[in-house]
């Protein structure tokens, strides 16, 4: 059993399929933990955001800023900027369902020795670094 981490898939299906096969990922036995931003960017984000629905029980993820702005986008709270890759995902049979699972997702997560969350942002003397 291993467990691999992966961040900021950003909607590019096709890529992350082919990481999957070179570090042989088995569902199976195997779990990833995914670093946040599942979406947008890429042209793929339904397509990533079904894949890790259906595998959920070999996956533990974070939220990312992306993520965060799909679901505000959803709720009403934010809106389309001109590059997003989100209306698939709002506009598909399945949509609520995906949005509904995740909105449960989690900011941190710890197990292992380990804890991952997507960005920390810190504040110094006022300005706002990121790290």
């Amino acid at each position: 059993m291993a467990i691999y981490a992966i961040g900021d898939i950003q909607g590019c299906f096709g890529p992350f399929q082919q990481l999957l096969e070179i570090i042989d990922f088995n569902p199976g036995k195997d779990t990833l933990w995914l670093t946040g931003d599942l979406v947008n960017r890429g042209p793929q984000s339904l397509e990533v955001l079904r894949w890790v629905f259906r595998h959920q029980d070999n996956v533990e993820m974070v939220l990312g800023n992306h993520d965060l702005h799909l679901l505000a986008v959803a709720e009403g709270f934010g809106k389309i900027h001109n590059d997003d890759t989100l209306m698939d995902i709002l506009n598909a049979a399945d949509g609520k369902v995906l949005l509904d699972w995740l909105r449960c997702q989690p900011l941190m997560l710890s197990g292992h020795g380990y804890a991952m969350v997507h960005a920390l942002t810190c504040c110094r003397n006022g300005v706002s670094t990121r790290r």
